[in-house]
Formats: structure tokens, sequence, C-alpha cells
């Protein structure tokens, strides 16, 4: 019988360590396990879609270009901050100026706000627990905010109609005002849009509140309850504090949203508004797009920007500082 030799296997002592090569931070290829070149896609959509067209509309803002310039816009005269100047103070020949419109925009995206906030709240605090029905609830809720706002706009000027409309009726019927009132005209018409994108944009803050709602544990309102806490104290002692995060965007949003807002006072009230309701988009609209002067446009559009990235920088900050303390 052959036996064939067994080769010798020796344990090693020692293991050692194995060491995979790590990429230079400086490659570009990985960083963190992550492609960062696949970003690069949405970083050139940026560009072309938000930067190139905020770059021009800086340089417009310094032109003094009109219908008669637009042609060769690139050569327009030079104007220098003198569009910066009549924006602030005098505006266009039939719009307000910067200024003003801007007064009207804030009162009107502060007032939209502070009344949809406990709106929302109450809506999504009634359908949180289970109910029979509670779908449909929560369908019926959302009617308001699916509907296109050019379609709620047109709705809402003819129940503004003076003599014929809805709200002149049902003011006149209930003894609170006459049947002449004047809702798109006047000092009125700043009340007509605030009540307008009240009833338009309140789901907003139900959508928010309800999602926040619904991530919040079973067991916080079980401790609750085993501390003998009522509703009104869950509600103000566990159930706010786990949501102002979520408020707090929610509020921005809701106040940028409504700053910005450009279809319902355009359809409402056409072009020129009212003083009252001469918004800064719908300014900006008519002063670049009617009266042709796409310098004062410019100017007062880069205003605008200016002014929205302030609130958004302060809740940034706010955020930071509050992981800060947490941490």
């Amino acid at each position: 019988m052959s036996t064939h030799p067994v080769p010798e296997i020796t344990p090693q002592s020692t293991l050692e360590p194995v060491i995979i090569p790590s990429p230079a931070r400086g490659s570009g290829r990985i960083r963190g396990r992550r492609p960062m070149w696949l970003m690069w896609p949405s970083v050139l959509l940026i560009i072309v879609i938000i930067g190139i067209p905020f770059l021009i509309a800086v340089y417009i803002s310094f032109l003094n270009l009109d219908e008669y310039t637009l042609r060769s816009w690139i050569y327009a005269p030079w104007a220098g901050l003198s569009n910066y100047l009549t924006a602030l103070t005098a505006g266009s020949v039939v719009g307000a100026s910067t200024l003003t419109s801007l007064a009207v925009s804030i009162g009107f995206s502060l007032l939209t706000t502070l009344f949809i906030t406990p709106i929302g709240i109450l809506a999504a605090l009634t359908v949180n627990t289970q109910y029979r029905g509670r779908t449909l609830v929560r369908a019926l809720y959302l009617v308001p905010y699916v509907i296109p706002t050019f379609v709620t706009a047109l709705v809402w000027r003819m129940m503004f109609l003076n003599k014929t409309g809805l709200i002149d009726h049902a003011l006149a019927a209930t003894h609170v005002a006459s049947i002449n009132t004047y809702w798109l005209l006047g000092p009125n018409s700043f009340w007509a849009m605030v009540i307008a994108d009240v009833w338009a944009s309140w789901a907003f803050i139900y959508i928010m509140t309800l999602a926040g709602l619904q991530s919040i544990s079973a067991d916080i309102y079980a401790a609750a309850d085993v501390d003998g806490a009522n509703s009104w104290q869950k509600l103000t002692r566990v159930v706010l504090p786990q949501l102002r995060h979520i408020l707090g965007l929610a509020l921005l949003l809701s106040t940028l949203n409504h700053f910005n807002n450009f279809t319902l006072p355009f359809v409402m009230f056409g072009t020129p508004p009212p003083i009252q309701a001469d918004v800064l988009p719908l300014n900006i609209y008519v002063s670049s797009f009617q009266l042709f002067n796409f310098g004062l446009g410019g100017a007062m559009s880069v205003i605008t920007l200016v002014l929205m990235l302030i609130p958004g920088l302060l809740y940034i900050r706010t955020l930071r500082l509050g992981e800060v303390t947490a941490s």
C-alpha cells in the first residue's frame, strides 16, 4: 500500500492585519463611501434653472431696460442703483412702492398664517384618534387645499362681487353690513384676500400637524395618563412641545408661501390692483410685464429674494442652536 506525502502545515503564531487602501481625500471618487459624482446632475440643473436666471436678474436690475432696449439688453444703458431707489421710494406709474407692497405682503402673510394655525391644529386633533368615518373626514379636510388656486380665486371673486355676491347677501341678511359693500375695491380688498387665502391654505397646517401627531408614541400618552394629566394638559405639555419643530417649519413655509402668493390677488383683483391688495409679486409683475420696466422689476425681485432669505436663515440658525443645546 503506497502512501502519498502529506504537506506539513505550520500554524501561524501571529495574524498580520489586512490593510485596505482608502482613496485619497482629494480624489473625488468616493467620500464617506458615497459616490459624490452622482450629485452633479442635480447641481447642474440647479445652476441652469436657478443660478443663471438669478445672475441675469441681478444684472438687469442695474440696467435701464425697457421695451426699447430689450432687443439688445446686454448693451442697455447702465442705471446703477437708480432702480433700487425708485423701487423703495416712488415705485411704478400705476403701482405702489416696494415698501408699500412689502408692508401689504408681510401683513397678508403673517395674518393668514396666524389665522390658519389654530384651525389646522384643531382639525388635526379631530382626526388623530380612531372613529367611524375618520377617513372620509380626512378627505374632506383636503378639499380646499387640492383645488387649484386659480379656481379658488375665481370663486371667491364671484362671492365678493358688489350687490350680487354671496358675501354681501349673507351680511345683509344678518344685518352685519350693507348689501352695497365693496370687497374688491378699497380697504376691504385686503381682508377679502386674507379670507380667501385662509380658506384655501389652512389644510397645509393640518397636514403638517397630523404628520407630527402620528409620530408621537402611544407610551407618552400612557405616561401622561398615569400622571393624571387632563386633555388640556396633554395638549399644552405633551403634544405641542413634541410638535414645536414641525410646527416651526410649517409656519415658516406657510408664511413664505403666502408672501409669494401671486395667483390669488391677480385673479381676484386684476391689474392694477387696489393699493391695499398690491402685494409684492403682483407689483413686480405689473412693473415688468405691463409697464415693461424690466430694470425696476429686477430690482424689486432682488429685494424680495433678500427679504425671503432672512427668515430661512434665522430658522436654520435656530435649529442648529437647538441641536447644540440638546447635545
